[in-house]
Order: C-alpha cells, then sequence, then structure tokens
C-alpha cells in the first residue's frame, strides 16, 4: 500500500465516508494552532520550513484546489488537472496579508465545502479516474483526491503544530 514517507499517511485505507469528518476536524486543529501566540505564526523554524501561516494557507489552497479537481474529474474523463504551484504561492508573497483569525475562517470553509462535496459523491463518481502527478504519476481515482485532501490536511497540520511551537 503507498504511503507518505514522513507521516505514514496511506491513501487506500481511508473510507470516503470518513473523510469529512477528518477535513473538519483537521480545520479546527488549524484554527486552534493559529491561536498560539501571533509572533511563532510568521516564524521559519530554518531555512527549508514553510511558517504556521503558510503551512496553514497552503493547506486552505490544497482543499479548495482539490476540490475542484474532483469537479473536472466529474466532468472529464481522466483528466490531468494543472499544478498548484504552492512554493510560487509562498514566494510569489500571495500569503503575506494573511491574518490569523481571517485564515482560520477560510480554511474551515474550505473543509467543509470539500467535505460537503464529498458526501455528495456516490460510490461511481468516487471511482472516476483522473491523472494525477503526485507522488508518483498515475492515473488515480476521485476518492484517491479526496484522500489527497485529507492527508495534506493532516500531514499540514502536524507541520504547523511543530512550527508554532518551537523547541
Amino acid at each position: 500500500m503507498e504511503a507518505c514517507e514522513v507521516c505514514g499517511f496511506e491513501w487506500d485505507a481511508v473510507a470516503a465516508a470518513d473523510i469529512p469528518a477528518r477535513l473538519r476536524a483537521a480545520a479546527a486543529g488549524f484554527a486552534d494552532v493559529l491561536r498560539g501566540e501571533p509572533a511563532t505564526l510568521s516564524a521559519h523554524r530554518d531555512a527549508s520550513t514553510w511558517s504556521t501561516m503558510e503551512y496553514t494557507a497552503h493547506a486552505r489552497d490544497v482543499m479548495l484546489n482539490l476540490r475542484d479537481r474532483i469537479v473536472l474529474g466529474l466532468a472529464e474523463d481522466n483528466p490531468t488537472p494543472h499544478a498548484m504551484f504552492g512554493e510560487l504561492r509562498i514566494s510569489a508573497g500571495l500569503y503575506a496579508a494573511d491574518e490569523p483569525a481571517r485564515l482560520a475562517t477560510e480554511i474551515d470553509v474550505a473543509a467543509d465545502l470539500l467535505a460537503r462535496t464529498v458526501e455528495a459523491l456516490s460510490p461511481e463518481q468516487l471511482a472516476r479516474p483522473i491523472f494525477y502527478g503526485w507522488p508518483r504519476a498515475a492515473t488515480r481515482t476521485l476518492s484517491w483526491v479526496a484522500a489527497q485532501a485529507l492527508h495534506e490536511a493532516e500531514h499540514h497540520l502536524d507541520d504547523a503544530r511543530v512550527q508554532a511551537n518551537p523547541a
């Protein structure tokens, strides 16, 4: 079974029915982290990591982006979605104006929109194919895409918690 080399997340081990509640729980976890000390929320532990704010903004954008990929997969047979350009969003300063309270609201909205999308899909829709380039290029299912959104949310929630609580 394919698993994340960092956190151990196994995409195929997640039932689609479990994804909505876990997405909402991850959003609540991000909101808790964002109530932390403001100075630590924008800090970087080192040059290779993002800040808590950046991890949260990335998770928000992933949920919105993957929701659109699910819609694309409903509309087209085995489409190849465009890259999300996560690093570019940071380097271009697209997250610079984010504020903790607003970001907490936005990640909650993004998680709920994606959760409701997953809840609306039939087993046949969840089984539709879509080409996905990460972690290895392969044709996946829309259920896998929903699990990938969950992986990003839970994985980066852990990252955000580490960044917000420097040792």
